[in-house]
C-alpha cells in the first residue's frame, strides 16, 4: 500500500460519495491529487480544454442525477475551467468544482500563479472555500456535497493548497462518517394543511397546468411525475432540467414550458390554476406575467427564497418536490371536467407542429427542419440529443420531443455556446450504448472542436449533427431586424467534416435534403467519434422571432 497523505484523504472522501470518474487537464498543482487518485481507481477523463472538462462535468451531472468533480490546477488551469462555471450556476447543476494552489504558508507573497480563486468561485458558486488544515479535508468535502445538493442544486468551489495533499495521513484521518451521516438523506413534505389547498385548487380548476422545472430533476422520478399528471388529469409542461422528465409523447404532456419555442404554451395566458413544480417565475415567464392575472398560482420549491418572488402566490410548498408531488398524488380528487381544455391544447399542439413541418420543402440550401424531419426515425427513447447554438438548433428545440430525463440538453439559461461536443461526450460516458446526437451550429463547434480528440481517447463514438450557414446566425437575425445590418457576425464556409477527419474521426458533408439521413445513419453505425456537415439556409427561428417580437414591441 502507498504512504497515504492529504490526497488519499481527499479521493477517499469522493469515493465516499459515490464518485468513480473525475473530469480534469492534469496540472502542477494537482500533482499529488492525480496519483491518489490513480492508487484509489478512479477514472480520469482529460479533455483538450478546461473548460470543456467543466461542460462535461455538467453534462454527467444532468444525464445521472448525481453530483460530478471536475478538478483543475490552481492559477492557468483554474482560469480556463471557471469560464465554463456561470453556465453551471445558471443551470443549477451539482458540480463540485476542484482545484490546488500552491503551498498554504506562501498565500499572499506573489507565489507560484496566485491568484483568488476562492473569491473568483464565490459568486457563481453556492459556495466556495479553501481547505487550509488536512484534517478538516472530509468537513469540507461533506460541506461541499451537502451544499451541492440541498434546496435548489448548484455547483461548489474547492481550492486545495499541494501542500495539504502531500501531508502525511494515517488510517484514522481517512473519512470518519458516511454521507448520510452528514447531510439529511429524507425528503421534507409540504405543510398538510397547503396540500389540501393546491388540491382543492387543481380539482375544481378547469384549465390548469403543471409547469416542472430544474430542481425536479433531483428529487423527481418519472414514475411519480406521470402519477401526478394522471391523478390530477392536468396537462404538463416541462423546462429546463426537467425537459424528459415526462415523456413529451405521455398524453398528458403538452412538451416545451416556453410559448417561444413551442405555441401551445401560449396557452398558458388562459390558465386559472397553475402548479410550478420548481420553475423561477423568471424573464421566460415575464416574472409571473405570461399567467392571467387571475390565475391562481400554486408554486412548490425546495427554497424558500422563490416562493413568490416576483409575484404573489395563492399556496407556496415548501420541500422536497418529489415528496410534494407524492403528497398532492395521494389527495388528489379526479378533475372530471377537463375535457375541452385539453382538447383545446391538443389541437394547438397539433397546428403547430404541422406548422412546423410546412417549413421542410426540400430546398437547397435547405431549412433546419429539413434536417429534423428527415432524421427523427433515427431518434428512440433512449437516444440523446444536445442542442446547442444559434437559429438552426432552436427549431430542433422546438420540433423534437423529450421523451427521458438527462436525454435532451440544452445549454441552460445563460445559453453558454460550445457545450454541444463535451455534453455529447458525458451522455456516451454514461451511456456507452445510446446514441448521442449532438446538434450545433458551425459557430459553436468551434469552442471546442479539438474535443473530437478527446473522443478518439476516450471511445466516446459521439454523432455531431451540424447546420453550417457560416454565420453567427441568431445573433446576425437580430442585428437585421434592429439595425438593418449585420456587423461582425459573418463567418467563413469551413469543412468542418474535413477538419473531424483529420483528427481521426468519421465525418460527411452533406447538401442536399435527401442525403440527410443516409448520412447521419452511416455516421452512427462507423462507430467513431462522427460529425455530418449539413449547409443550411439563414433565418429566423420561432425563437429569434419572439425575442425580435418582444423587443421591438411587434
Amino acid at each position: 500500500m502507498p504512504e497515504l497523505n492529504g490526497g488519499h484523504l481527499f479521493i477517499r472522501c469522493l469515493k465516499q460519495e459515490g464518485v468513480q470518474k473525475v473530469f480534469t487537464i492534469v496540472g502542477d498543482t494537482i500533482l499529488p491529487l492525480v496519483d491518489a487518485a490513480a492508487d484509489e481507481g478512479i477514472e480520469f477523463i482529460d479533455t483538450r480544454h478546461e473548460g470543456a472538462a467543466m461542460h462535461m462535468a455538467d453534462g454527467y451531472a444532468r444525464i445521472t442525477g448525481q453530483p460530478a468533480v471536475a478538478l483543475f490546477t490552481g492559477g492557468p488551469g483554474f482560469a480556463n475551467a471557471i469560464s465554463g462555471l456561470p453556465a453551471i450556476y445558471t443551470s443549477e447543476s451539482p458540480v463540485i468544482f476542484v482545484a490546488g494552489c500552491a503551498e498554504l504558508p506562501e498565500k499572499g507573497q506573489a507565489t507560484f500563479q496566485e491568484i483568488d480563486q476562492v473569491a473568483m468561485a464565490a459568486p457563481v458558486s453556492k459556495g466556495s472555500w479553501l481547505i487550509h488544515d488536512t484534517r478538516r479535508i472530509p468537513e469540507f468535502v461533506a460541506t461541499a456535497f451537502r451544499t451541492a445538493m440541498s434546496g435548489r442544486p448548484g455547483p461548489v468551489h474547492l481550492t486545495l493548497p499541494i501542500d495539504l495533499q502531500e501531508a502525511p495521513v494515517s488510517e484514522e484521518d481517512l473519512p470518519p462518517f458516511l454521507p448520510r451521516e452528514y447531510r439529511n438523506m429524507g425528503r421534507p413534505q409540504g405543510d398538510p394543511a397547503l396540500i389540501e389547498q393546491a388540491v382543492s385548487l387543481l380539482a375544481n380548476a378547469r384549465r390548469p397546468v403543471i409547469v416542472v422545472g430544474n430542481p425536479a430533476r433531483y428529487s423527481v422520478a418519472p414514475a411519480q411525475l406521470e402519477a401526478l399528471a394522471e391523478a390530477t388529469g392536468a396537462p404538463i409542461f416541462t423546462v429546463e432540467q426537467a425537459r424528459g422528465l415526462i415523456d413529451d409523447l405521455h398524453p398528458l404532456c403538452f412538451g416545451y414550458a416556453d410559448g417561444a419555442l413551442n405555441h401551445t404554451a401560449r396557452k398558458f395566458r388562459e390558465a386559472d390554476v397553475v402548479l410550478l413544480l420548481g420553475k423561477r417565475l423568471d424573464h421566460r415567464y415575464r416574472y409571473g406575467g405570461v399567467f392571467s392575472a387571475d390565475a391562481k398560482l400554486i408554486q412548490a420549491d425546495p427554497s424558500p427564497a422563490e416562493i413568490g418572488r416576483n409575484r404573489g402566490v395563492a399556496v407556496g410548498l415548501l420541500g422536497d418536490l418529489g415528496a410534494i408531488v407524492d403528497q398532492l398524488t395521494a389527495t388528489a380528487q379526479p378533475n372530471r371536467s377537463l375535457g375541452p381544455w385539453l382538447d383545446a391544447l391538443r389541437q394547438e399542439r397539433t397546428a403547430w407542429l404541422d406548422s412546423l413541418r410546412s417549413n421542410a420543402a426540400g430546398e437547397s440550401p435547405m431549412h433546419p427542419l429539413d434536417v429534423y424531419t428527415r432524421i427523427e426515425h433515427l431518434i428512440d427513447e433512449d437516444t440523446f440529443i444536445v442542442l446547442d447554438g444559434g437559429d438552426y438548433v432552436q427549431w430542433g428545440r422546438c420540433y423534437l420531443p423529450a421523451r427521458a430525463p438527462g436525454h435532451f440538453m440544452r445549454l441552460g439559461p445563460l445559453s453558454h455556446l460550445g457545450g454541444a461536443i463535451p455534453y455529447a461526450m458525458a451522455a456516451k460516458l454514461a451511456y456507452p450504448d445510446s446514441k448521442v446526437l449532438a446538434f450545433m451550429g458551425d459557430g459553436s463547434f468551434g469552442f471546442y472542436s479539438m474535443e473530437y480528440d478527446t473522443c478518439i481517447r476516450h471511445n466516446l463514438a459521439i454523432t455531431g449533427i451540424m447546420g453550417n450557414d457560416s454565420n453567427w446566425g441568431i445573433d446576425k437575425t437580430f442585428q437585421l431586424a434592429y439595425f438593418g445590418r449585420d456587423v461582425g457576425t459573418s463567418l467563413r464556409y469551413v469543412r468542418y467534416d474535413q477538419v473531424v477527419e483529420g483528427i481521426g474521426g468519421y465525418a460527411e458533408l452533406v447538401e442536399q435534403p435527401e442525403d440527410v439521413a443516409p448520412a447521419v445513419e452511416r455516421a452512427i453505425n462507423s462507430g467513431r467519434p462522427s460529425l455530418v456537415n449539413i449547409t443550411v439556409k439563414s433565418g429566423a427561428s420561432p425563437l429569434a422571432d419572439a425575442m425580435i417580437a418582444r423587443r421591438t414591441g411587434g
